[in-house]
């Protein structure tokens, strides 16, 4: 048994197929000047035009299957692809993982934590010739698999519970995005839709007649607006203009990153120094997104915009509540006042009567005439009555308080000329109408944009035609990515020139069409993933590393990794029986708005609550110990892939972290119940972390390991608390393989 904790460092050098140009489809344009849907041409740059032929660039071409010598080894045709090339290396594929290391590789990637000793036995015993894509089936309908795989999107969308750089105030309501994408992932809401309602949720129309689910869905468009609206942003910047321009050119980096895996803002001051992407380009670009307000508030701390995540009819409804609230409140007080005016004058009447009695005792006087007057009836007393409630009526007629959430919300059309290297204050030449980068409309030609309304949605329907020649690809490599550790692009959001090359285009591009044609399906790639034989080759091999492919992007062999924090967290708590899976809401304690650091004060959010990771609250600028320690890096700029170490510091975490020491003490002392002798503890320890029975050698390492505690004078609970401690601390436990 190994306990010392590591992991495989997954620093990916640059495998590759030999690349060729493609050749423009027929009718496709392969002049520099591109004619545009609006009669204006634009020049591609001319240092950077050379590389219009770029693979990214051309249509996504259909792929036949590569034959194979190995046809046995086949399952689905992603083996083609990748047996094809390790057969042209001279490499074989390695052998099917064990059962029980498979299914713990499928429940970690498909659900981030690992699954039980008796599901692991269950299906060791099921021989049905399906019963692995049965489980595959069974993880994907778990909600577990949103919160795991919708924390694979939030990266990307570089998703924070706070604004962090200059004023790193509190984004209270940006878990609405959060739970979006994690309901959005549940439901495999198709990933062209997705795209859309993220750019554009907000100018899509409800439906006339709507349904629950339709308005659960509207407001759900609503909550994906916050993609636009989460990024840092400098509030306190006294040059205006000048934040409202660094908005919009961070919007634009974490679109053409996230969609099209392009680096576009780096043409804001220049033309791209690589990639055939003009400034004129990126200024036609910006008109987009010049076109919508991002703030409520631009003042000395800016505020961000909210607006109720809700139908309109809900919204009317609310706010017919309040028009009705502030009337009858109105009524109440106008009534409530002119009884009091009543009541003084009657007051002071009965004063002056008791004055004029002559009988030697006013106040006796006034006491029996007020007594008298509280008894008359008056006329406004019946009034403020009535007044009250109708008020108290509606008081308890409120509906719930609308759920807000950061949004972007439509503005003036507002184009632009150049800005001298990039400065807003040095605009040149004539205005650039809005529209998309001109190398794209070789393939694809960009939208007719409104004059009316940003051209968020037209752009965001181009972003997700299926024509798009990087849309399909850029997810599709992603997914592949996030199954397989290294996508087979390595560099997920740059298919530039400077970004890797395929090490399989032809499958990139055959995976690209079948999720088109699957219709856009998340869950449907998942399956031919991970039916694959690829997908399911042990990640050890009884060959050596082939010299020719030493950090496997060939894959002829499943590449062993540690999972990340997230997962490595959830699995400690799951283990245990700690975990609450509860799903949705807000543990940040934080009120909008409000400074979650500043200069004098670090992160005071709670970490402590038992739920899963992924709702944990993201403060940027101070990240929690666990993430800043397991390669979490600040969620200020679009995750592309998470970074592997291995450094001490980690296995110091993992030795003092409190909530793996609370999490081995529960382990232990469920392998305590019932009085059970050390051999059975040991035992069940093992079962509990591992899912399996201990090894021999194990059971007697694990037998001197708690009798020397014992002999150093630990009680037997503190002894095996050490050894479950240990075990959540070996490579097993926190790597897939």
């Amino acid at each position: 048994m190994r306990v010392v904790f590591g992991c495989v460092v997954a620093i990916s050098l640059l495998v590759a197929a030999p690349m060729t140009s493609a050749t423009p489809a027929a009718g496709t344009r392969a002049t520099k000047v591109v004619e545009r849907s609006n009669g204006i041409t634009r020049p591609l740059p001319v240092s950077t035009a050379e590389h219009a032929r770029h693979w990214s660039y051309q249509p996504i071409a259909p792929r036949a299957r590569p034959r194979v010598a190995n046809s046995a080894w086949i399952r689905n045709e992603i083996d083609n692809f990748i047996l094809a090339r390790l057969e042209l290396e001279r490499l074989e594929p390695a052998v099917e993982a064990p059962r029980r290391l498979l299914l713990r590789r499928a429940y970690l990637d498909i659900l981030g934590i690992p699954p039980t000793v008796e599901e692991v036995e269950a299906f060791e015993r099921d021989r049905a010739e399906n019963a692995y894509e049965q489980r595959i089936d069974a993880l994907l309908a778990s909600p577990k698999y949103g919160e795991r795989w919708g924390r694979h999107w939030l990266d990307v969308a570089r998703y924070a519970d706070s604004n962090g750089v200059d004023e790193n105030i509190a984004y209270a309501n940006a878990h609405h995005y959060r739970d979006y994408v994690i309901d959005a992932v549940n439901r495999d809401m198709p990933f062209d839709e997705f795209i859309v309602e993220q750019l554009a949720g907000d100018l899509i129309p409800e439906q006339a007649q709507p349904s629950k689910d339709d308005d659960a869905r509207t407001r759900g468009r609503l909550a994906a607006l916050s993609f636009l609206a989460l990024g840092p942003k400098m509030l306190a910047e006294p040059d205006k203009e000048k934040e409202r321009v660094d908005v919009v050119d961070e919007q634009i980096d974490v679109v053409s990153k996230a969609f099209l895996a392009q680096t576009i803002s780096c043409a804001r001051c220049h033309d791209h120094k690589f990639d055939p992407i003009s400034q004129s380009d990126y200024f036609a670009l910006s008109g987009v997104f010049r076109s919508v307000s991002t703030f409520d508030s631009i003042a000395t701390v800016g505020r961000v915009a909210q607006r109720p995540l809700a139908t309109a009819v809900e919204v009317q409804r609310s706010k017919d509540w309040h028009d009705r609230a502030q009337l009858l409140d109105k009524a109440r007080n106008e009534a409530h006042a002119n009884l009091r005016r009543r009541e003084h004058d009657a007051h002071a009447q009965r004063l002056l009567y008791a004055i004029d009695r002559r009988d030697g005792n006013p106040w006796l006087s006034l006491a029996l005439s007020a007594e008298r007057g509280a008894n008359n009836a008056l006329p406004e007393r019946d009034s403020f009555l009535a007044a009250r409630a109708s008020r108290d009526e509606h008081e308890r007629a409120k509906p719930a308080p609308l759920p807000h959430g950061l949004v972007v919300k439509e503005s003036k059309v507002d184009e632009t000329p150049l800005h001298d290297r990039g400065d807003h204050t040095t605009p040149k030449g004539p205005t650039i109408p809005r529209g998309v980068p001109a190398i794209f409309d070789r393939t694809l030609a960009g939208p007719s944009f409104p004059s009316d309304a940003s051209g968020r949605l037209e752009l965001a329907h181009w972003i997700a035609h299926e024509e798009n020649p990087l849309t399909a690809r850029v997810i599709a490599n992603r997914l592949w990515g996030w199954h397989f550790g290294v996508g087979i692009v390595d560099t997920p959001s740059n298919f530039g020139i400077l970004g890797g090359k395929p090490s399989h285009p032809e499958l990139l591009d055959f995976l690209a069409l079948r999720f088109m044609q699957g219709g856009w399906s998340m869950k449907a790639m998942h399956r031919l993933l991970m039916t694959s034989a690829t997908y399911r080759q042990a990640s050890a091999s009884e060959q050596g590393l082939p010299v020719t492919d030493p950090d496997n992007r060939l894959l002829s062999r499943f590449s062993r990794r540690r999972v990340e924090a997230e997962v490595l967290r959830d699995s400690v708590l799951w283990v245990s029986g700690a975990l609450d899976t509860t799903m949705g809401g807000t543990l940040l304690s934080s009120s909008d708005h409000d400074y979650v650091t500043n200069d004098q004060s670090g992160n005071a959010a709670n970490y402590d609550a038992p739920r899963r990771t992924v709702y944990l609250p993201v403060i940027r600028n101070a990240m929690f110990g666990l993430f800043t320690a397991f390669d979490y890096p600040d969620a200020s700029t679009p995750i592309e892939c998470r970074s592997r170490t291995t450094v001490a510091p980690q296995a110091l975490f993992f030795m003092n972290a409190p909530f793996v020491e609370d999490a081995a003490k529960r382990i232990a002392s469920l392998a305590l119940e019932g009085g059970a002798p050390t051999h059975a503890q040991i035992q069940q320890a093992f079962r509990i972390t591992l899912a399996r029975e201990p090894t021999t050698e194990e059971r007697t390492r694990s037998d001197v390991f708690l009798a020397a505690l014992a002999h150093a004078g630990l009680a037997p609970d503190a002894a095996l608390t050490r050894l479950c401690h240990t075990l959540l601390s070996t490579n097993e436990f926190v790597t897939m393989e």
